[in-house]
């Protein structure tokens, strides 16, 4: 009786006892929570995180403000633009045509759109950033000429026509990432089937893969002018993060996302986490493509010479495929994705094709740290470190100097500044931070970081000039002229110097 009641006991106990999978789950979510809860107390992250696996969500979570003026945090339901991340969209629309026998991948462009200059350049080219077409600086002269217009995809071949500089490299030669190439693009879904490019993707590629939140939004078109689950995108200055300003408010970002903001094809789709999962789940059961045709996709392309396109960023290396990247590093599997950054939206997009996991980040303010966070989570998913940068120690002291003065600033510099497994000092980062605090006002402690800059890097002549340039700003001469000898005795040969320094030595 002892017994049987003794296993009983037993039975109730495993039963109430999570499982190993369970706990896995819960492990590992609380590691991928403990990443970004820190890296949004650093400033570095707000916007919204999900993460699944076989298709079901295994961590998702909002940081940040969508509205920051009427304190509307971010939710599951925000929406967000997606800056680069648009391109898949693009590119299944043009795979799309290829498997109705609308076009072939390597037809040339100009049998489409005669009017495009560059007889050699293919679709296939495109798609993958190896056409040799520069990327949105076409535009700078026609902006020059109109700095009111609002430009749209049919200013692009004119622009490249008048542009004799428009192709950096011969098609085909390297990689090269092209945002004109993916208007282009766009521009051949609309000629060929005769409908709007944001049409087209409304019926064939969001309707499908049942994307109810997703749709174009760009300076000229809006599909869904009354959502009101739209984040709005900041930006903030480098040495303040913390000081949130609406990103095309600010008249340095005026040309990125105001004049070039109606272009479609490389940008312009707003989505969520959870549209994001179901466009992910869509490629795998065909309903937007073949497996044959998303093979393709996301195998490397070729150059000219035999070997695969490339590129990267900081430590993470990749092969180019068809509107998709495809990391070089296979220990968690193949896993194929695409970025996006653009002042006040920067997201990613990563999809583990061996292990069916799924990860995306949405950011609505400038986080350039999102790509390689997005990295990191799905190596915590798989078990292995992360890759996450050291944080800079140049930025450290500049946010505590503006906010709490030079004496607070300097005691946590000191504090840090010996901890290099976890901190990095780099002159030029410091450099910019000294001259963004000039360039908006804050004199003395774009002064002092400059100033601290001669000290880390006493025999750069660089950090001289910047601080004598500083010194000179502020009104003081004697020591501007003393930092100007001291880099000119560096470097001899800069005119610049020696004629700033001949100026103030006339003024003394």
């Amino acid at each position: 009786m002892k017994t049987r009641l003794l296993i009983n006991i037993l039975i109730m106990v495993i039963c109430i006892l999570p499982d190993a999978g369970t706990l896995y789950a819960q492990n590992m979510a609380g590691r991928i929570d403990s990443l970004l809860t820190t890296l949004n107390k650093r400033y570095e992250l707000s916007g919204n995180v999900l993460v699944a696996a076989d298709g079901k969500v295994v961590y998702k979570h909002s940081f940040g403000y969508a509205d920051l003026a009427n304190k509307v945090l971010n939710s599951d339901s925000s929406a967000f633009i997606l800056a680069s991340l648009a391109k898949p969209f693009t590119a299944v629309a043009i795979l799309q045509l290829e498997e109705k026998g609308k076009l072939k991948l390597d037809d040339v462009v100009s049998k489409y759109l005669p009017d495009f200059p560059y007889n050699t350049i293919t679709v296939r080219q495109l798609l993958s950033h190896t056409s040799g077409l520069t990327d949105l600086q076409i535009f700078e002269n026609p902006y020059k000429a109109d700095t009111n217009k609002i430009f749209s995809n049919a200013d692009i071949i004119p622009a490249i026509r008048a542009d004799r500089n428009a192709l950096i490299a011969q098609p085909g030669e390297k990689f090269s990432y092209s945002n004109a190439g993916y208007g282009i693009l766009a521009l051949m879904v609309e000629k060929i089937t005769g409908i709007s490019f944001q049409d087209y993707l409304r019926k064939l590629v969001f309707a499908p893969a049942k994307m109810n939140h997703t749709y174009i939004r760009s300076k000229l078109i809006d599909q869904n002018p009354g959502d009101r689950n739209r984040t709005k995108n900041y930006d903030f200055p480098s040495y303040a993060p913390n000081r949130l300003l609406v990103a095309d408010s600010m008249k340095k970002h005026k040309i990125e996302l105001i004049n070039l903001g109606g272009i479609l094809g490389p940008d312009a789709v707003v989505s969520t986490t959870g549209d994001l999962l179901r466009f992910d789940q869509a490629l795998y059961g065909s309903k937007l493509l073949r497996e044959s045709t998303l093979r393709e996709a996301f195998t490397p392309v070729k150059l000219n010479n035999g070997q695969n396109a490339t590129g990267g960023w900081g430590k993470i290396a990749w092969y180019s495929g068809l509107g998709w990247m495809i990391l070089r590093d296979r220990t968690n599997g193949k896993i194929v994705f695409h970025p996006g950054g653009n002042t006040g939206a920067v997201t990613i997009l990563l999809r583990n094709l061996t292990r069916h996991q799924t990860v995306v980040v949405l950011d609505n303010v400038t986080h350039r740290g999102v790509h390689g966070t997005g990295v990191d989570i799905l190596n915590l998913l798989n078990s292995r470190a992360i890759i996450s940068d050291k944080q800079s120690l140049a930025k450290i002291y500049a946010n505590r100097l503006f906010e709490k003065g030079i004496d607070y600033a300097t005691s946590r510099f000191n504090e840090l500044k010996n901890d290099t497994a976890h901190y990095f000092m780099d002159e030029r980062e410091s450099n910019n931070l000294g001259y963004d605090l000039l360039n908006d006002g804050h004199h003395a402690d774009g002064v002092a970081v400059l100033r601290l800059n001669t000290l880390l890097y006493p025999n750069s002549w660089n950090a001289y000039d910047s601080y004598a340039e500083a010194l000179s700003l502020v009104g003081k001469t004697e020591e501007a002229i003393a930092m100007y000898q001291l880099s000119i005795k560096m470097n001899p040969g800069n005119l610049g110097e020696k004629k700033m320094l001949k100026k103030l030595e006339g003024k003394n």
